[in-house]
């Protein structure tokens, strides 16, 4: 394994993963004083280009040299943030942000896909615990960043930050040695297979990913039921509410940490790292207060790191390593919508049901979903096949 390379990678995700938070905090801060339309939209900017372009970021990361699709995209991310930094026009702002993550969407299968080649296919699930280790860096540290950023020098300033750390992931990843090429050797129709083909093709995985996306899209009514669970109805202050996000964030280091030192495959450690997740979200909808809200919290944040590391290591072991970039887009793909999904249905929900009962029905949902996957994927458990082999 490449220790160099792989820490690389995941000190430069860190870095990028705060700026696009603090990126992130700073656009919805620009755009909140002129209604919840333009939010929605840099909200909709943020998850549609992964879903539509899913068939073309697989297809690229395959087909070209995965290190120089990486660096090309990281260096245009750096390039839009500056006009992004400096825009006027609402909807000059929802564009650019639009291709900030359309490059982004060549980002994630490129890494995930470079991962088995730094560490092996052997030790990838190692690999992805790094990368998830170093996402969840980023997350903790970057919106804070980005609120004390904007609030003492305004957005430009947090957005321009961001364009940095663009431009210095970019210099970092360009001292990798890894390479890895587009296969010489793939048939015409394994070549030409889309990512949901591959998916799709393989019974364990199509169950687990689909389990995964169910128990994704009921546990992220969490994100817009939290608020008024912890402020309204069991009275945390802004600092409590931002310590359920400070513990949830350490609970996923946790998780990723843990995940691969278990003697689990990787479909149910998905579905296990699911269930923990469902049953943390239970947990601050049934918690009597603060204290054990708290508790659920980082419950939930270790489900959710286990399940992170998990489904890189699923997706990776499952496919052939010459159509990992199809796999990777297409399962980002479907897990963003299953996202999309689960938001447009929060609302409704936490109105009909106050936060308390929309957190324990989207807890009980998140919990059926994995252990449905899990007694479906055990089943299926014997049929696993090396990852060379084409679906």
């Amino acid at each position: 394994m490449k220790r160099r390379d792989l820490t690389v990678l995941a000190a430069g995700m860190a870095v990028s993963t705060a700026g696009d938070a603090a990126a992130l905090v700073a656009l919805l801060l620009r755009l909140q004083p002129h209604g919840s339309g333009w939010v929605a939209g840099l909200l909709a900017a943020e998850l549609i280009p992964y879903v539509v372009l899913a068939p073309l970021t697989g297809r690229v990361v395959d087909r070209l040299e995965t290190r120089t699709v990486l660096l090309v995209a990281l260096a245009g991310q750096a390039v839009l943030c500056v006009p992004l930094a400096f825009a006027s026009p609402l909807w000059a702002i929802i564009a650019l942000f639009a291709g900030v993550t359309a490059l982004s969407a060549f980002v994630r299968p490129a890494t995930s896909a470079l991962v088995p080649a730094i560490t092996g296919e052997e030790r990838a699930k190692q690999g992805y615990s790094m990368l998830a280790t170093g996402s969840g860096l980023g997350w903790i540290a970057g919106p804070a960043a980005g609120g004390l950023l904007t609030g003492a020098f305004g957005p430009t300033t947090a957005i321009l930050v961001d364009a940095g750390t663009f431009a210095a992931l970019t210099l970092a990843c360009a001292t990798l040695s890894a390479r890895r090429r587009a296969s010489a050797t793939a048939s015409t129709k394994e070549s030409n297979a889309g990512g949901l083909r591959l998916i799709f093709a393989d019974r364990l995985l199509r169950t687990a990913l689909i389990g995964s996306a169910i128990a994704i899209s009921s546990g992220i009514i969490d994100n817009v039921a939290a608020p008024f669970r912890f402020v309204d109805q069991l009275g945390a202050s802004d600092f409590g509410y931002g310590l359920y996000l400070t513990l949830w964030g350490a609970g996923a280091l946790v998780g990723a940490q843990v995940l691969p030192r278990l003697p689990l495959s990787g479909s149910a450690g998905l579905a296990l790292g699911n269930l923990l997740t469902g049953a943390g979200i239970a947990g601050i909808g049934l918690a009597p207060n603060l204290a054990l809200a708290f508790t659920a919290s980082a419950l939930g944040g270790i489900g959710n790191g286990m399940a992170n590391v998990a489904q890189s290591a699923l997706i990776s072991g499952r496919t052939p390593p010459a159509q990992h970039g199809r796999a990777f887009a297409a399962a980002g793909a479907l897990l963003q919508t299953a996202i999309g999904l689960g938001t447009a249905a929060a609302s409704p929900l936490v109105a009909y049901l106050h936060a308390d009962g929309a957190m324990l029905t989207a807890g009980v949902l998140t919990c059926a979903a994995s252990a449905i996957a899990l007694a479906l994927t055990r089943r299926d458990e014997p049929e696993e096949r090396p990852a060379t082999e084409t679906p």
